[in-house]
Formats: C-alpha cells, structure tokens, sequence
C-alpha cells in the first residue's frame, strides 16, 4: 500500500534564523547555505495566508514497484516574509529518495548521510538554534516528514518529494493509496498514477475516497469519478483532476471543512493476469524479480488458535469490539477448519466448548484468585481438544466469546506457549495430515505477569516452537509493545500488524482476519542457478489467498535464469512449479536494491550479528539514497537550520481507565487493599485505574456472591475442599470492609446436613477400577470443578454432538452407553479428555460415531 499526504501550512516567521527539532529514527537534518535573513516588522504584517497555486502527484508502477513525486507550488501574496511548511504523511514501508525545493529560482537537493554523521550536522545545527512549532496529524500506518521554509514577500517556493515502496498483493489486489490534505482549496489539483506491468491487467478502479482513519459507508458523494484508460492490456493510466466544487463535495462527505478543501484519500486498486505454472521472473540488466501467486488453488485445512487478551486494560469499548469481530471471524472460519478458544489474563484459561465450566486454566487452576501451590506443568495438564468448524460449535464459542470480560494482569508467555502446546497436542494425537497451524494473538499491552522480559518472552517461545508454527501478533491500540510482538512474530515466521483504537476497530479485526483465512500452500521454497546471487528471502512458511510471494536477485549479464523451481506443499499434498523467463518493461535495480535493504534491516532486527548486518543495510542505503532507519537525509535550505524528522504519524486516543474494581488477581491469595488515593495496590499491581468508591466494591462482591454478607469477618479464604466425609458442605460468604485501611476479609462459615454416603457399584468396580477411590459421598466425582455423577439411573440423551480429542464428531453419552469406549477409559487423564457435559450435572463421554 502506499500512502501520501501532503500539506502546505502558513505560519507567522519566527524572529531567529534557525528552527531546529529531534531527530528520531528516520529523520531529515536541514542545513543552511545563505548565513542570515532580515525579518520583516511587525508593522507590516497582513494575514494573507501562502496559497498552493498547483499541486501534482504523479506515481509511475511498474512491476509493483511505485514511485511518487509529490510536486506542490506556493506563492507568498503577503507584503511580509512568512514561513510555509511542506508536510508529507508517506507509507512506513516505503523510503524517501529524493528532495529538492527551489526557492527564488535556486534548486536546493537533499542529500543521504550516515545516521550518526547526520546526527553531527543536526548537533552543529542546535548549537544556535530553538525549538520548532509541532504540526500535528493522523494517518494510519504511516510515517509524517515536515519542511519548514521561509517566504519572501510576493515570492514563490516549489518542493518536490520522492519516495519508493512495493506494493503489496492482499485479498487478490494490489492497492495504491494517496492522501490529499492541502488544508486549503486548490486551484490546480492533480493526481496521475501511471500503471505499466509485464502481464495483462485483470482489473483497474478508483473506489470512493477514503477518510485516512475510520472505514466509512459507501457514499455518493465520495465517488472520485476518476478517468481511467487502458492504452494497451498491459497499461493504465488513471486520472483525478477535482476542481472547488469536487473539492467541497467530497470535504462535505467526509464530515470536513468545505473551506479547507479535500481532505481524504485517493485510491487505485488493479491486479494482473495470473501465470499457471508457478508464477513470472522478470529479468533486465542483471536484476531479476520473481512474482508468485498460482490461480485456483484449494485452501489448505487450518487449526487455527485465537489467543485473546482479556487483560483489565481491554475493559470497555476495547473488549466489546473484539467480541463484535470475534462473532464475524468465527462465522468466516472455514467448514474443513479446527479452532481452539483461549483467552488470558494473569492466567491462560482454553475454553472447553461442551462444557465451558469444565475449562482449563494454566498455570494456576483457579480462576483471578490464584493459588501458587497450585501451579502444574503444562504436560500434565488436561486440555480441551480442538474443535472441528460447524454450527453448534461455533455457537458454542460465540456463548463463550460474549462470557469474557477483562480483568487482571497479561501474562503474554504462558499464553503463546499454551497455543503452540494445544496444536503439538492435536498433532500427537492424529498426526499432521498437512493441516495448517496458525496462531493469531492479540494484545493492547505490554507483559506484567510472569516473563516480562522482552528477550525472555521471544526466547522462550522460539524455543517452545519446534514446529515452525506462524504466529500473527496483533497490537491492539497504543499501549501494546508492538516493537517487541514484531520480533516475536517475525521470529516465529509470522507478522505483526497494528488494529488502532478507533470506532471500527473491529472492522480493522475482520478485514485482517480474510487476509489471513485460507492459506493455499506452505513451506515453499525457491531454487535458482548458483549464477544467481545477491537473493531476497526465498523461504517462506505461508502464502495466503489473495497474497503474493516475492523474490528478487542478480545475475551476471547475458545469462538466463535457468530452470528455477518452487517447491511446496497443498492441500493434496507436495506440489513443484516451474515458472517461465521473460524480459521485464522497465528497470529492476531499484526494486531489488529497496528489497534487499528491507530484507536486512528485519533480518538485523533479531539476529545475534546485528553490526554487520546494518553495515550492509547502510552501504545499500546510501548508494541508492534511501532514508532507512540507518540513514538521514540531510536538506540544504535558504535562511534557517531546521531537522525535520520522519515519525510515526497514526494517532489512536489515549485509553482512559474507568474499569470497575476487580478484586481478584491470579496467582496471589493476599487481601486486596483499596485506596481512594492511590488506586488499587496488589503484590503485583495490573491496573492504573483509580479505585471505584466502596458501595461499587459491595455491589461487586455482591454480584460474584449473591448470598454474600458484608459484615465484620475473618480473613479470606478463596476456596475451600470437598472432602469425602458424612457431611454435605454449603459455604456462606462473609466479607469484612475496613474503612479505615480498605482491607476485605473473606471467610466461608458451612452449615451441615446428614446425608447417606454414595456406594460405588460393582460394575464400575470391575470396568473402571480406578475411579473406586474417585467418587465424593454424594455421588459427584472429585476430579471435576462442577458437580457431575455418572447418571447410573439415568438415559443418554438423543444426538448431543461432541468433539474428541482426536477432533473427531461424536455423540455425548453416559458411561454405561458407551462400550466401545471403556478400553481407553483407563485413568482420570483419559476420562477427563473424553469427557462431555450432559444437562450440566452428568459426567458424559464422546462416543465415536459409528461409521
């Protein structure tokens, strides 16, 4: 995707010669060659703002690879200098290459420098300089670049921005996309997007124009009626040219000042006929491009692990739009799919879908409260097997979706490590059978519970996935660690990708979600001639539906690219491509050079010989002048000292805390402490909302213990053991609220009754000899958290579907009805992996369906 914004404001001039700013980690150093400027008096000041007489932005595509000049032209009408800021919001994947403004005739060009020699020039620079005003603005996954520039009365200042980007296939189309916001009407506005591949194009549109951050509905009003010709099959060359009352129309439909002209997004979507045999290689003066993207494949089978953060900072909007996309995402899981539900918090809880309070959570087993003496290796833990995709299923997980609500710490280790546990367990059980694991994680904050280490937590899951298991990480608003999940994530041969926090957040969560539904093939590797050097990646674990992979390398001159071959997996299994050799119709040294240094600057991310790899990441850069997070741009200016830096340009509100108390903590059975002053304060604090006033704490406690007394007590005991005695045991809550030091007491009183102790039978005796010494003295079984009997007297209820551990359909039945089932019914473990919930309180088995 590619996205340019481009704006030109009129500010008051400043009464020094020299404006500087912070770099950060693209930046842009300005440096001055004309020593001084007399500034005009205040006397003669008018309020004429500079005007954009003209504004062209024209992009040239060829072979995927676009190239942007933004050209804008200003005049000062004012009879006093003013100051004029050229301002560009560009693409986070794309690099500024070029910068020129001519002012008064003259050309000034920017030149590429060394990141720390650049640093130099901008410390020289500060030595005499202040502080410049900050220009604010949102734009989504992008990147603001700033040039501040003095005006002479009735003169006139041209800037020319260029910058480069591949764009990339998703959903089935490459998408071109260019933010217009001049802040003002402009006379002579045009956008031109020149398209120029080697194969025909299958489609070419310019949908409505597009507001830059919320998804919008479709509108009338926001239709570019863009022209669009198509010269030859290969070509296309599409034009928008709005004049005022264009300009105002769309303003008006984006909800935007009709004075302050158009203020949105100019889009251009187009793809290409697709090759059979396993893709093009485009080759010319020694470069070569590979594209890869075979039509009409069958998606491979999925077992998909959604690992979603119910943390207390999801509470509010945040927790409720993940549900709203959750129940879209579910319903678009594919019929052929498996899925496992997991949520977390301090703990790790993995949702069992026939019996949701028979769920499993890891590492303490009970629930916020926690108790560290009872914390098991996950190999020993029983967990809910993984679900086949059909309506009662997902209905089931939609039930347990809308349960979830956020509380606690995030305990991001344990949470990764038990999806890559839920999928190694589903492959031990039935094997791979070319099933494709995906684990999609999603989270809005940084790791407080457990590792919390950046290295630890990326280690520690890289070493857990001996699989090669993609994990997609998901950072949900500001506050994630994003630069972390990153690393994470492209360790662990998947991506991450931002959802900000906004009114259509789980919009942004869905049209993820379909770029990543149907992968069609996986391990695919791509074998060249040892002729071939200098290669981008050539391994990669997934391509998706609608995706595309690409490969780019060198090769000496006047030798072919011989015998290439892809080799990878589908759905029925190993599959090799050879694609054909043409010549491609426009240069490719650029497109490998900007791959190449892409490839490097990940790869420099999360290898351990990360100085050598930047050294190769920055000879690159600077040879074909690219600002990289390795290089600076340095901008020769007339008048004034200024750096302008590239930085993030996406905004997303600040979350505001307003969650309701949660007194509970996974993991620690200390009292919680409520203070009116300080918010709460546990032994691990995992909320920064102030404490709510204490009727909300009664109404709490209330609400979990409905036969709760808020009196005078002892000192909490969060639970409590049924014991195997005469006795039936009914706990009482009782809660103690000290005003003075905000400390609740808890205690459980129990009232007894005499009942008569439960006989096991003999036919259980004989069958299942283990479970003699399992059974409580009212018939329940003890290694159960809800009260379940085998329902001896009782009939198995007529097609009560179930999943087994093997993922296999079955029907939940009792014991005594299922025979063929007894001989792997040989422990607690074995019952507790077939076990099904039958009415909620009998203790049911998923019997194999009879073929």
């Amino acid at each position: 995707m590619v996205c340019t914004v481009f704006k030109i404001f009129a500010l008051a001039a400043l009464t020094a010669s020299c404006i500087v700013a912070i770099p950060v980690d693209k930046d842009m150093v300005v440096v001055t060659d004309v020593p001084n400027v007399t500034f005009p008096t205040k006397e003669g000041n008018t309020n004429q703002r500079p005007q954009i007489s003209e504004m062209n932005i024209k992009t040239n595509v060829t072979n995927r690879f676009a190239q942007t000049t933004v050209t804008s032209k200003v005049k000062n009408h004012a009879t006093k200098s003013q100051e004029a800021v050229f301002f560009v919001v560009l693409p986070d994947q794309a690099f500024i290459s070029a910068f020129i403004m001519e002012i008064d005739g003259k050309n000034y060009t920017a030149y590429v420098q060394e990141k720390e020699k650049a640093k130099k020039t901008y410390e020289d620079a500060v030595s005499s300089g202040i502080g410049a005003a900050h220009v604010a603005v949102s734009a989504r996954d992008s990147n603001k670049f700033t040039v501040n520039v003095n005006i002479e009365p009735e003169s006139k200042a041209v800037f020319y921005l260029t910058y480069e980007e591949l764009l990339e296939r998703k959903k089935g189309f490459y998408e071109l996309v260019i933010n217009i916001h001049p802040g003002q009407l402009v006379k002579d506005l045009n956008v031109e997007v020149d398209i120029d591949e080697s194969r025909a194009l299958s489609f070419v549109k310019a949908p409505q124009i597009r507001s830059g951050n919320e998804i919008l509905k479709e509108n009338d009003e926001l239709d570019p009626r863009a022209q669009i010709d198509t010269p030859k099959p290969e070509q296309a060359v599409i034009k928008f040219k709005p004049d005022y009352e264009k300009q105002k129309r769309i303003a008006h439909g984006l909800g935007t000042k009709e004075d302050e002209g158009l203020s949105g997004q100019f889009i251009v979507q187009y793809d290409v006929e697709r090759d059979q045999e396993g893709g093009e290689i485009l080759v010319k003066d020694g470069y070569f491009v590979h594209f890869f993207a075979p039509p009409n494949l069958k998606p491979l089978v999925k077992h998909v692990v959604f690992v979603l953060d119910t943390s207390g900072s999801m509470y509010g909007r945040r927790i409720e739009q993940l549900k709203e996309a959750m129940k879209n995402i579910l319903g678009d899981l594919n019929p052929e799919d498996y899925f496992n539900l997991v949520e977390f918090n301090s703990n790790v809880k993995v949702w069992n879908l026939d019996a949701p309070e028979e769920s499993t959570t890891f590492p303490n087993d009970d629930n916020l409260w926690g108790h560290p003496e009872k914390v098991h290796e996950i190999k020993d833990v029983s967990f809910p097997p993984a679900y086949p995709v059909k309506n009662t299923t997902i209905n089931k997980a939609n039930k347990a979706v809308m349960e979830m609500h956020a509380t606690g710490g995030t305990n991001i280790y344990e949470a990764i490590r038990v999806g890559i546990h839920l999928i190694k367990l589903r492959q031990k059980r039935v094997g791979n059978n070319n099933i494709q694991p995906l684990i999609i994680f999603l989270t809005d904050g940084e790791a407080t519970v457990g590792k919390v280490s950046e290295n630890e937590i990326i280690a520690g899951v890289s070493d857990e996935n001996s699989i090669k298991i993609p994990i997609v990480s998901l950072s949900f608003g500001d506050s994630a660690d994003r630069k972390m999940l990153k690393k994470l994530s492209q360790k662990n041969f998947g991506f991450e990708r931002t959802i900000y926090e906004d009114s259509d957040s789980d919009l942004q969560l869905q049209n993820f979600y379909k770029e990543i539904s149907s992968p069609l093939l996986n391990n695919i590797k791509f074998t060249y001639t040892p002729d071939t050097v200098s290669l981008t990646r050539t391994d990669f674990p997934i391509l998706y539906q609608g995706g595309e992979l690409v490969v780019s390398g060198r090769i000496p001159e006047n030798v072919n690219v011989d015998k290439p071959i892809v080799s990878c997996f589908g759905i029925l299994g190993p599959v090799l491509y050879r694609p054909k050799v043409k010549k491609s119709v426009g240069q490719l040294e650029r497109l490998w050079a900007y791959m190449t240094v892409k490839k490097l600057l990940g790869e420099k991310e999360t290898s351990t010989n990360a100085t050598e790899i930047e050294k190769k990441a920055l000879d690159l850069a600077l040879k074909y002048s690219f600002v990289t997070p390795v290089t600076s741009m340095v901008v020769v200016k007339p008048n004034s000292t200024k750096s302008v830096d590239t930085e993030e340009a996406s905004s997303s509100p600040d979350y505001a805390p307003g969650a309701p108390l949660n007194v509970g903590f996974g993991g620690h059975r200390n009292p919680v402490r409520l203070s009116t002053k300080s918010g709460i304060a546990l032994s691990r604090p995992f909320l920064s909302a102030p404490a709510p006033q204490y009727p909300l704490l009664t109404s709490t406690l209330a609400q979990q213990y409905p036969l709760a007394t808020v009196l005078p007590g002892s000192t909490y005991q969060p639970s409590y053991d049924r014991v195997a005695t005469g006795f039936a045991m009914v706990p009482n809550h009782v809660f103690e609220l000290d005003s003075d030091e905000g400390v609740i007491n808890h205690t459980e009183a129990f009232s007894t009754t005499t009942m008569k102790p439960f006989v096991v039978p003999a036919e259980i005796k004989t069958k299942l000899p283990w479970m003699e010494t399992k059974f409580n003295v009212d018939g329940t079984l003890t290694f159960f958290k809800g009260h379940y009997t085998l329902g001896l007297n009782e009939t198995s209820p007529a097609g009560l579907d179930c999943t087994d551990p093997q993922s296999e359909e079955g029907f939940c039945m009792l014991v005594k009805d299922c025979e063929i089932l007894l001989p792997k019914l040989i422990d607690e473990q074995s019952f507790k992996d077939y076990f099904c919930s039958i009415e909620n309180k009998f203790a049911g088995v998923c019997c194999p369906k009879k073929k």
